[in-house]
């Protein structure tokens, strides 16, 4: 089923989006449906699509093929003016001071002066930077001209935002301040897409997903879901003697082992409750725990060569060039 047969007419969709440049293929029958409302992690490797596809979205780029919708509708010059938009490369003005900048691009968005300006204010104060309203964007250090460029992205208020490495060049403590910003959106019914290689902090935010490949669907759906779904179990063991313990004879394969425990794959099948047992026999075991894959293990494994198929828990696996 394509975003477009779903019947919900909610959020946004891309139905069979194809994008190319002299015969190379960076966007391929993409289908996708990002529901409206929530954080939607869009990942992929380095050239995969999603710059691209972003700017198929805000129709800075046209598609050779397919269709972009939002609620429902096709997307027109008065439907991105509810859209925000954070490239991943700066495009700011950089002698031209910040509170300008961000009134500026606000009143471009369609907000008046005096609107654009309480709210550029307000995002300034939020974001620790007000004091530098009267400034210069070059005079900035690297990390406030991120939390300017993301702003510029945020004034207006957007339904939607797309957002290309947001978290870039930002210190914890503002990334921080630009996670709670995020979850602040959505709790007012905005919708957020964002493209990140921080897949630790993509689990913290982000309720479904979607991940490409060579500008093709390799796997979308809840996250939760996605890591339910996985067969793979990770086995983390660490005992008194702080040395990997003896798994002779057992469903275990050895991984690349933490700080100070060992770490193993499950093999399919095997009862974990049994492995306890038999390692509890050997020496004296101080933690034991079975965990699902993590994001940044399903991403290295949907983003290797090869086929996927539909798993049936409501998780979209691709093969080849079919979509959700």
């Amino acid at each position: 089923m394509t975003a477009g047969e779903s019947g919900d007419s909610t959020g946004l969709t891309l139905e069979r989006v194809s994008k190319s440049f002299e015969g190379v293929h960076a966007v391929s029958e993409l289908s996708l449906r990002v529901p409206e409302g929530l954080i939607f992690g869009f990942l992929g490797p380095n050239g995969a699509g999603k710059t691209t596809t972003m700017r198929v979205i805000l129709d800075i780029l046209r598609p050779d093929t397919g269709a972009v919708r939002w609620r429902g509708r096709p997307v027109d010059d008065q439907t991105r003016r509810r859209f925000g938009y954070l490239p991943e490369e700066r495009g700011l003005y950089p002698k031209m001071k910040v509170l300008d900048q961000l009134v500026f691009f606000a009143r471009l968005y369609g907000m008046p002066r005096a609107e654009a300006a309480a709210a550029a204010e307000r995002w300034l104060e939020r974001f620790g930077i007000a004091d530098r309203r009267g400034s210069r964007l070059e005079e900035l250090s690297r990390g406030n001209q991120q939390k300017v460029q993301v702003l510029v992205a945020l004034v207006h208020d957007p339904d939607l935002a797309l957002l290309d490495e947001p978290f870039s060049g930002l210190d914890p403590l503002n990334s921080e301040l630009l996670e709670a910003a995020l979850r602040d959106l959505r709790d007012r019914g905005k919708t957020v897409l964002y493209s990140s290689h921080r897949l630790e902090q993509v689990e913290d935010l982000c309720e479904e997903v979607a991940i490409i490949a060579r500008g093709q669907l390799r796997l979308s759906g809840n996250l939760e879901a996605i890591r339910d779904s996985a067969a793979r179990r990770i086995l983390h063991v660490r005992t008194a003697s702080r040395i990997p313990p003896d798994i002779t004879g057992l469903p275990l394969d050895p991984e690349e082992p933490g700080r100070d425990y060992a770490r193993f794959s499950l093999r399919e099948g095997a009862d974990p409750q049994l492995v306890l047992q038999v390692l509890a026999a050997r020496e004296t075991v101080e933690y034991f725990a079975v965990e699902r894959p993590s994001l940044q293990e399903i991403f290295i494994e949907a983003t290797a060569d090869g086929a996927g198929s539909s798993n049936g828990d409501g998780v979209e696996v691709a093969d080849g060039v079919e979509a959700v």
